[in-house]
């Protein structure tokens, strides 16, 4: 009995070591797993700063002993491959992201902005992608902008300095967007400083909520500088400046401000804030309830702009709408699947 175990582990053991070839996507997680253990035998080396980012590569953790090389996993004499592993700063927790490149033919791990870039072709007419504003955005009223992001439906408005900004498609709570006494109005009718909104606040408990977000998501969910500057119904600018004069940095959720709603529109009579035509060619124009957007309305102090039957319009703080949030995802999240219609929404790790 005792040799049969011998020779049964034994032959385990050799098989493992000489013959057994690990897949790429297995390779990948021994590269995480070595890169983790590695950070917790020496966390002064990981980035103390919220969305810094780090990287070590396969010849670091296999001279650290953490791992063996490569090709002693693969076992192909054909594939000859390299590797690292990004570790980011979220919010004080950390977001391991491994890359593994065996060349074109083998395998090849991509960032979904990379795999946008190459497999999604911008346009100037019609519905697309567009080069805008130094981002890359989605107009029209049939784009194929779909994702799947922590088991829920999103579309993809915009890329910003590579990182996709999504938007909730699914109906939501409907909220006051803020409640507060207002001394000018001498009522109850909100103030419209997104700062101190409820509003805010709801959306910070919905980040928060597991059924929401889950903890691995969460860690794709990225840091950015939200505007919440004022825009009147007659401003006709779509550039941002208007809504990012104000900023608020570091929120991890938020709401979509208007110059990204009347960018979404390519009819051309798309002019200004209240525009009517904007309801024309805009995918974000089919939601059917009233939702709230980030921006305040800067001719009192307590009124705010809503999206209602596809359009710009202007209601109290205090009146109730939908909540459509709005994340912005890692620039090195990676593809995995998908090609954005409704049917296959693209697939993000």
């Amino acid at each position: 009995i005792l040799l049969t175990i011998i020779i049964l582990f034994g032959g385990a053991f050799l098989y493992n070591k000489f013959f057994y070839k690990r897949s790429y996507k297995e390779v990948e997680q021994i590269m995480l797993n070595a890169a983790k253990t590695h950070f917790e035998e020496y966390p002064n080396m990981l980035p103390t700063t919220i969305n810094n980012s780090i990287s070590i590569s396969d010849d670091d953790l296999v001279a650290a002993e953490e791992m063996k090389p490569i090709s002693e996993y693969l076992k192909d004499e054909n594939a000859s491959c390299s590797g690292n592993v990004n570790v980011t700063n979220i919010n004080g927790n950390y977001r391991y992201t491994v890359f593994l490149d065996c060349g074109k033919g083998k395998y090849q791990t991509k960032k979904f902005i990379d795999y946008i870039k190459e497999n999604v072709p911008t346009t100037d007419s019609g519905n697309g992608l567009y080069s805008l504003n130094n981002e890359l955005v989605y107009r029209g009223d049939n784009v194929d902008n779909y994702i799947q992001f922590s088991g829920k439906i999103y579309r993809i408005v915009k890329f910003s300095e590579d990182r996709p900004v999504i938007i909730y498609t699914e109906k939501s709570n409907s909220v006051v967007w803020d409640n507060r006494y207002n001394v000018d109005k001498q009522s109850n009718s909100g103030i419209n400083d997104y700062s101190v909104s409820r509003i805010r606040d709801t959306l910070n408990e919905l980040y928060d909520d597991d059924t929401f977000l889950s903890d691995e998501d969460r860690l794709l969910v990225v840091a950015h500088n939200l505007g919440i500057g004022k825009r009147n119904n007659n401003d006709i600018d779509k550039t941002g400046s208007l809504e990012n004069a104000v900023i608020l940095e570091n929120q991890y959720i938020g709401l979509l401000p208007v110059y990204d709603f009347l960018n979404a529109s390519i009819d051309e009579d798309c002019v200004d804030t209240t525009s009517k035509s904007c309801v024309n060619y805009n995918y974000l124009a089919k939601y059917r309830n009233s939702w709230w957007t980030s921006t305040p309305c800067d001719s009192n102090t307590y009124s705010v702009f809503r999206i209602t039957n596809g359009s710009v319009s202007v209601a109290n703080a205090s009146k109730n709408s939908y909540l459509r949030p709005v994340l912005y995802l890692a620039n090195d999240v990676i593809y995995v699947s998908g090609d954005g219609t409704s049917e296959s929404p693209y697939i993000i790790r």
